[in-house]
């Protein structure tokens, strides 16, 4: 393996996002980091969270934490992480205020479970703010069309979320921290979760041999701003939405060189994700190049699309000789 080798870990989280990159020179960052719910892992001996992940890899710090989005399982995972992981540098998408200053909150008893975890999310995001601003830590506020090189041979190129869904979903914030009717907060929390994919990171991380499309759960409706060249050497995606119908689109996925394409789906294929439409349409498009190489990180078997059933925690891609190579990892 190259001396400026990156690796690029997913790991299996259940439902939910939590990718390690780790540089030959010691680098370390972490984008998301899944979620909390006792449900998502109790009972299943390949679901990990991600701080234990962590520190049975020997990780014992982290250069870089990127938060994609609020929500339960992009966020919740990242508070335990980030109280016993010493990191450098926290990056965010929204302006620290009203975060910085806001209460917790609690929809109405008639919440869907959806808004409910909506909230949990919320709370730990503003926890986590407010601690680092406490301890004196740093945060960076990333904004579209940012160029960051986080370590010697890999950079990320902010593509999204558009400035006006930021802008659109900060006035709401605002208004629910300051609402004091429990019906308006419930309300508002309902439209903020069905908004808060809009506002999701949508990051091009770039290293050699690789060029990683992490869009969270940014999807292609909301890549309008984009310019579309910057899509032209993407070979490794990982699929918004978990691999929801809304995962793909011809206009911008026949663009990209792909090789490799990963979800990050729970295996009873909740909400409609990992959905065989999106494989379909996928190899449809690449018609006459090299086969795309489909992985899960949270399968055993998928057929005719993915079979590891030994099972795993995580799946690591490497780059060797400019060949991107997937390793299947058990603890």
């Amino acid at each position: 393996m190259r001396r400026d080798a990156m690796r690029i870990t997913f790991i299996n989280v259940g439902y939910g996002d939590a990718i390690l990159f780790q540089g030959e020179n010691g680098y370390t960052a972490l984008l998301d980091g899944g979620g909390n719910l006792e449900e998502e892992f109790a009972g299943d001996c390949f679901r990990i969270r991600a701080v234990d992940y962590l520190q049975k890899q020997g990780i014992t710090h982290l250069n870089d934490v990127i938060i994609s989005h609020i929500h339960e399982d992009h966020v919740c995972g990242l508070e335990e992480i980030l109280r016993r992981i010493p990191t450098d540098r926290l990056h965010v998408s929204y302006f620290l205020e009203p975060f910085s200053s806001a209460r917790p909150l609690t929809p109405g008893p008639q919440a869907p479970r959806s808004v409910v975890l909506y909230t949990k999310a919320l709370n730990a995001y503003c926890r986590i703010l407010q601690q680092r601003i406490q301890s004196g830590q740093a945060i960076h506020v990333l904004k579209s069309g940012e160029q960051l090189s986080l370590t010697e041979g890999l950079t990320a190129t902010i593509l999204g979320p558009k400035p006006a869904s930021i802008q659109s979903y900060l006035r709401r914030i605002e208004q629910v921290f300051e609402s004091e009717s429990e019906e308006e907060v419930t309300r508002l929390l309902g439209e903020l979760d069905a908004t808060s994919n809009h506002t999701s990171l949508l990051i091009k991380f770039e290293t050699a041999g690789l060029s990683l499309l992490a869009a969270a759960d940014n999807c292609p409706r909301e890549w309008g701003d984009v310019p579309i060249d910057l899509f032209k050497n993407v070979n490794v995606l990982k699929l918004p939405h978990h691999g929801q119908k809304d995962a793909v689109s011809e206009q911008y996925m026949q663009l990209m060189p792909l090789e490799i394409v990963v979800t990050t789906s729970a295996s009873d294929r909740r909400y409609n994700s990992a959905n065989p439409e999106v494989y379909e349409r996928l190899i449809a498009m690449h018609q006459g190049r090299a086969p795309l190489r489909f992985l899960f990180s949270d399968e055993r078997e998928y057929p005719p699309y993915f079979s590891q059933p030994d099972g795993f925690q995580a799946i690591t891609l490497v780059v060797d000789s400019d060949k991107i190579v997937p390793e299947f990892i058990k603890i």
